[in-house]
């Protein structure tokens, strides 16, 4: 048994898709090894660094048309990783590409304790095989769906879980002027652009004449822009995204709509980058930050124009706010507290 406080006999197996510098699954490896853990990781697929070339892309869309469970294709290099590593705890990333009858084989060939960290919003559940997998424990990033979960399902522990930062990444950099010239603007959002998103933003730049907005990410082709000039058409990792974070003036995070009561990654990695983030308010938020403390917030499209306004007219109330979340985000919320809570309830 090993305890809470010392990780060094812990020997994790992290299911994941892709560990490329800043995802998920990298801070994950990176912060488990900073706690002396033993730690492998086993992707999904083979793509170096998760960037897919097109042939596998092509492989990847058709398989899945074709089979029926194509989440069974990883099975018997899953288990030969199990048999080599000889993990004390497999920790599953997300849950949707281990199926329930992988999970009945690997419980044949391991005693280790396995649980899943689901780190994302109710509609990326795809077949729901967190549910039925029957792990030790699940952690999930949103109290609605912790408090659904807990009272309908009985096969499983449900724990909340909220998403982090790492401070060896997410930390204040200086810019250069270059810098400043790339990344500089009034507001910024980074992440995936669908619809929702597009229409607040695009009533913002329709009552915010002149405001510059930067939107990292790229487009999708079946989005109609209509932003146009605002897409900066290519996603910000690691150093970049500190870069974005800090060159604008707000950093405004529209939480999904699917997010009911939970805050996404974004809320934890914008304030230990220490830029000023504005973001959806959830019931949540206030056990993490202190709002209009710590981060600014808003309700709906009116209340974020109003706040956007005044804090491009006081600069130094939104740094006061910025640096007071930075401080915040890394005392309280890095990824070292959350692997310690999984690491505690998983070796109990």
């Amino acid at each position: 048994m090993t305890s809470m406080n010392n990780y060094a006999d812990a020997r994790v197996l992290v299911v994941g898709s892709y560990a490329y510098p800043d995802s998920f699954e990298w801070h994950i490896v990176d912060s488990l090894q900073h706690l002396g853990c033993a730690v492998q990781l086993f992707h999904h697929g083979h793509s170096i660094a998760g960037i897919f070339g097109l042939a596998e892309k092509a492989l990847h869309k058709t398989t899945s048309l074709l089979l029926r469970e194509p989440e069974r294709r990883i099975e018997s290099r899953l288990f030969r990783a199990i048999e080599v590593f000889s993990p004390t705890v497999i920790l599953v990333i997300l849950g949707s590409q281990v199926s329930p009858k992988t999970m009945e084989l690997i419980r044949k060939r391991t005693s280790a304790r396995i649980v899943c960290w689901c780190q994302d919003q109710m509609t990326t559940l795809g077949r729901q095989y967190l549910l039925a997998s029957g792990y030790d424990a699940v952690f999930v990033k949103d109290r609605y769906m912790h408090d659904l979960f807990s009272g309908m399902i009985r096969s499983t522990k449900f724990y909340y879980l909220p998403e982090a930062c790492n401070p060896r990444m997410h930390r204040p950099i200086a810019l250069s002027e270059s810098d400043r010239e790339i990344y500089g603007c009034d507001v910024m959002i980074a992440g995936t652009l669908y619809y929702y998103r597009q229409e607040i933003l695009q009533q913002m730049v329709q009552q915010l004449e002149g405001v510059r907005l930067k939107i990292w990410g790229t487009r999708p082709d079946w989005l109609l822009d209509r932003l146009p000039g605002r897409y900066m058409d290519r996603y910000v990792h690691g150093d970049n995204k500190v870069r974005a974070a800090l060159g604008a003036k707000i950093c405004l995070n529209t939480l999904h709509y699917a997010e009911v009561n939970g805050l996404n990654c974004r809320a934890f990695e914008l304030a230990g980058c220490g830029g000023f983030q504005m973001v959806t308010r959830v019931p949540a938020l206030a056990e993490h930050f202190e709002p209009e403390v710590e981060v600014a917030t808003f309700a709906n499209v009116d209340e974020l124009i109003e706040k956007t306004i005044y804090y491009l007219r006081n600069p130094a109330a939104a740094a006061a706010i910025a640096e007071r979340g930075r401080l915040r985000a890394h005392s309280d919320h890095t990824y070292e507290h959350r692997l310690k809570e999984i690491l505690r309830i998983a070796l109990r």
